[in-house]
Order: structure tokens, then sequence, then C-alpha cells
């Protein structure tokens, strides 16, 4: 709630406590960076260096160059030092190539994760830097689960002598709504077409149905046990010994436990822990390590004339120009068009979200793909309308711990005629024209007939889906139903149901994009394509000088409709966002 509100009164606020003064300065910083970073292409990386990574910043799978996206005006300015993820695994490979780079260093004091899948991405990665025979250290105060699963890759561990680490299992909780809103009077009117698609049994039920409990236990243990079989393979413990030191609490409480164990190979001061480094590469002064960061390693400029474009679809299908919406349309047949590109590798990070919108993109890819290969890349989700827009391409390609499959559809609308009448004691004369001109009006309940005709069309989009994924996977119908119905699945199970064609991540689908192109070397291309610096400011100055012009209450009210009603009518998504905790 102290996230909504802030957001609320950054966004009232923001253009007047900020806006004019920043102009000239941020301006002025745009430049003297565009400088810095021409001349700092040039440089060379000295002998000895040591790739510092420190994740403490967000990691998206397509670029963010929003100069505004730490800004508050309840805080400091912040600059955005956000990455994204090809962006860090293209680095690791640079750095395992580069003669002059010793070794990579884990910093994760400050760890944010970007997501489970991703983290295998990365971890993936540094195995293979690792054989270049180069060191991996890894250095936290504390480690939390996912921070230790990527710390794990490394040939040694250390903590700070006070600190601690959590290894103890994967959960995840589901809140239920129904009998609150029941209380106040808001009655959901629930319309579903399959019995795993339990992204609105938070608005019916009190407790998780068994279908629901079901793939739920079966979606953690898959997560977790490709967690321990990484980690069982990197720390030379058993998967038995891993679970069994999940199960013990006091391993978490005590420092000494996780060296005791084996999870970790030392306590020791961060002074210590550089000199440690600095031994490693025989330097007598740790202050005279020369750490780098992942955004100093840059290719060598390519001259191919070939081409690979990744198209990154990343968040809920909404409409909003931060996710994903119908603009995707242009976007596809501009690059599935373009003859200068030779492979598509479509990145899909998405819980789904808009039925209407997911058709529009896959109709479009279908349209346009022809015979350009278009292999699909899966982040860390792409489920329900994540997956429909997935199921035309030539290959897809998951990681095995995405979150994917929950083919299936449901209606959702909202009704509040027991708050508006029974407790505020409103009253309401509606004149009409036809029988249904009123129909979803918030101030009644629909009508039996009303249900009905959402159920059809419910059925019927769900009918399609099940269409699509059956010619893009070429499946039948039939046995398409029988792993749909909403249910979600790993990477791991949707390979062996044939959902996806192989395991693996972004630089596995660009890989396999060039064999189906049958072309050796190749540039990248992003899109969408970012804008510059101050595109991206004036275009916030705009959205803010918007926003100015609404009162506190109207800005409360509408960030109430996106957050709480966005859910309403025909959505194929997720049946929940899954915090692995």
């Amino acid at each position: 709630m102290n996230t909504f509100l802030k957001n609320i009164l950054s966004s009232a606020i923001g253009v007047l406590l900020a806006g004019f003064i920043l102009i000239g300065s941020f301006i002025m910083l745009i430049i003297v960076s565009s400088f810095i970073a021409i001349f700092n292409q040039g440089d060379k990386i000295e002998k000895n260096s040591i790739v510092k990574m420190e994740f403490n910043y967000p990691i998206s799978d397509k670029p963010n160059t929003d100069p505004f996206m730490n800004f508050s005006p309840l805080g400091d300015f912040e600059p955005n030092n956000s990455k994204h993820l090809y962006q860090i695994l293209k680095g690791i490979n640079i750095a395992a190539a580069n003669d002059n780079v010793a070794g990579i260093v884990l910093d994760l004091t400050s760890f944010q994760s970007p997501g489970q899948a991703s983290i295998k991405e990365i971890r993936d990665a540094l195995i293979i830097f690792k054989e270049s025979g180069k060191f991996i250290y890894a250095y936290a105060n504390t480690f939390g689960k996912s921070a230790y699963y990527l710390a794990s890759v490394s040939d040694s561990i250390f903590m700070y002598p006070t600190g601690g680490m959590e290894l103890s299992g994967l959960s995840t909780t589901t809140p239920f709504f129904t009998e609150t809103l029941e209380e106040i009077g808001i009655k959901p009117e629930i319309i579903r077409h399959g019995k795993f698609k339990a992204a609105i049994e938070p608005f019916m039920l009190t407790e998780m149905s068994k279908e629901n409990r079901q793939q739920t236990e079966m979606l953690l243990n898959d997560l977790w046990t490709d967690m321990l079989k990484d980690i069982s393979e990197t720390r030379n413990l058993s998967v038995q010994t891993i679970n069994a030191i999940a199960d013990n609490i006091i391993i978490s409480m005590l420092p000494e436990e996780p060296v005791k164990n084996g999870l970790i190979d030392g306590l020791i001061y961060p002074d210590a822990f550089n000199t440690l480094i600095a031994n490693k590469i025989n330097i007598e002064d740790s202050d005279e390590i020369n750490f780098i960061s992942i955004d100093e390693l840059k290719n060598k400029k390519n001259k191919s004339k070939n081409k690979i474009a990744i198209i990154y679809a990343e968040g809920d299908i909404t409409g909003d120009e931060k996710n994903i919406h119908s603009g995707y349309t242009k976007i596809l047949k501009k690059v599935l068009n373009d003859d200068a590109v030779n492979a598509v590798v479509f990145r899909v990070n998405s819980r789904g979200g808009s039925a209407l919108i997911s058709d529009e993109i896959l109709s479009q890819i279908k349209l346009s793909k022809k015979e350009k290969p278009l292999v699909v890349s899966m982040g860390n989700y792409a489920a329900s309308g994540g997956y429909y827009i997935s199921c035309a391409a030539d290959k897809i390609i998951a990681s095995p711990n995405t979150i994917t499959g929950s083919i299936g559809v449901f209606g959702l609308i909202f009704t509040a005629e027991k708050l508006l009448t029974e407790k505020m004691k409103l009253h309401f004369e509606n004149v009409k024209t036809n029988t249904f001109s009123d129909m979803g009006e918030l101030h009644r309940d629909l009508s039996k007939a009303e249900k009905k005709s959402l159920q059809i069309s419910v059925k019927n989009i769900y009918n399609d889906f099940i269409t699509h994924v059956a010619n893009g996977r070429n499946m039948n119908i039939e046995d398409v139903d029988k792993i749909g119905q909403g249910r979600v699945w790993t990477g791991i199970r949707a390979k062996e149901i044939g959902l996806v064609d192989e395991l693996g991540g972004l630089v596995d689908a660009i890989q396999i994009a060039s064999d189906l192109a049958e072309i050796k070397d190749f540039k990248i291309e992003e899109f969408p394509k970012k804008g510059n610096g101050i595109e991206e400011f004036l275009k916030t100055i705009e959205e803010t000088k918007k926003i100015s012009t609404k009162s506190i209450h109207q800005i409360y009210l509408d960030e109430i409709k996106k957050e709480f009603l966005k859910m309403q009518g025909v959505q194929a998504l997720l049946p929940t966002k899954y915090e692995l905790n």
C-alpha cells in the first residue's frame, strides 16, 4: 500500500517539484554521458581485470531507457541503472573470451532477483564461463535462496561473519477475497472454462481448489528439484543432504552452520575477501584490483550482413504501452517482412492478459511469418495469453524454470448491487431500448441470460485457443484440451507433453534461429526500438502534465480501477503471479 500511495503522489506532484529544475541538468547529463560512452568504447581492458557483478539493479528482458524509472519526489533522483538479460549474457560470454579478464566476482549483498528462469540463464552462462579456466567467487552479507542458487555456481562462496543464509525450500501464498467482497457488498460475476483456471478462485472460494493445489504443488516441486540438482552438481552435495539442510532451520540462524554443512566456504569481512582476490591474481595490494562492470565489456564491431531480430514481449497483455499492447502487431509485421532480417527470436515473458490483444498478435504472426524462421524464447513466464502468442512459432524454447501453459480463459465482471442499494441506500431507475442495453451496469447483478451469453463467449474463445495450439504444435484438439483446462506447467513438463520443443535460454534460441536460417555469422537487432534519454524524458514530462490536471481524488480512483478492476472482461491470464518465497 505504501508503494501504491507513493506512485499516486509521485505522478500527481512530480512535475511541480522536479520538471523544470531537472530539464537543463538532465539534458546536459545525457550529452556528457554520450561523450563518455563514445570515448570508453575504445578503452582496452587491463590485464588481470575482475568483472564485478553486483545484481543490485533491476534486470528485465527488454532494455529499459526510462531515465525517471527510479524517480520519486518523495526521495532522491537516482539514475536508471537497470540492465537487460541479453546484455548480461553477452557480457559474460565476452569476459570468457577476453584474455585480460581473470575472473568474475558475484557481489550479492543487495541482490535483486530477476526471476527463476532468468537466474537459471545467467547461472548457465557462468558455467560456460568457468569452462574457460577462469574463476568465479561470490560474496554477500546474507544469502536468500535465489541469491544462493546463483552463488552456488561459484568456485568459492564467502559470507560476512555475522551474516546468515536461508535455503528452506519454495512456497507461494494466495489471498482469498470472497468473504471480504461479500462483506462490503461487491459481487464478482465469474465465468470460466477449464477446471484448472484458478485466476478467479480468490473471488469465489475461501481456499484452494483440489485441482489448483495439485498443479501448484507440482510446479513448486519441479522448480525446487531443478534448483537442488544444480546446487548438488556445483557444490558436490547430494540432493538428499541439501533437502535435509533445508528442513533444519537452525542452519539459517547460525553463520557457522552453512560452512560446516558445505554450503559456503568461509566467513570473512569484505576487506579480507578483496585480499583473497588479490592473492588469486598475484598482486600485493587489494586496492590495485581493477574491477570492471559488465557494461565495459564490448564486442568487436560486427560487420556481418546477416541479422537476427529479437522482439521482446514482456509484461502482462494489457494494452498499456509499458507492457504488451496491440502495437506489437506493427512491430511484428515490420520485422517479419524486413528482407534484411534472416530470422526472428520472439522473447516472451508474460503471464498473459487480454484475450483480444493476444489474438491480434497471434494473427499478425501467422499472417507475416511466411518462410522466415521464428523461434520463441520463453522467460520466467509464458503462460495463458503468453502461450497464446507463442504457439505459432517454428520452435519454442523454454527454461526448465519457465512457468507456461495455462491454456484457458475466464470472464470476470464486478457488480455492486448490495453495496450500492443495501449498504449505501442508493436507488436507481433505468430506461433502455433493448433487453441487454444496460448489461454490465455496476448497480445490478448479471441476469441468467447475460451469464449464459458470457459463458458461450468464454467457451468459444477457449475453443479458438486450443485450436490455435493444436495447429501450431501439430497436435489433436482433444489432446490439447486434456493438457489445457487452464493447467500450469513448468518448462520441464511442457517439453514432455509437447508444448515446448527444447529446454534452454535466450542464447540457445538465438543459436537455433541461426541454424534454421542457415547462417553462421550474424548481428543482433533488438525491438521495440528504445528511445534515447531525451525522448524518454519528454515523454515522462508529457505524461506527468496530463496527470497534473487531475485532482488527487481522481488519480486515486484511476489507480484503484487500474489495479483492482483490470481483470474484468474475457482474459487469458495465468492463475496467479507465483511469488516463490
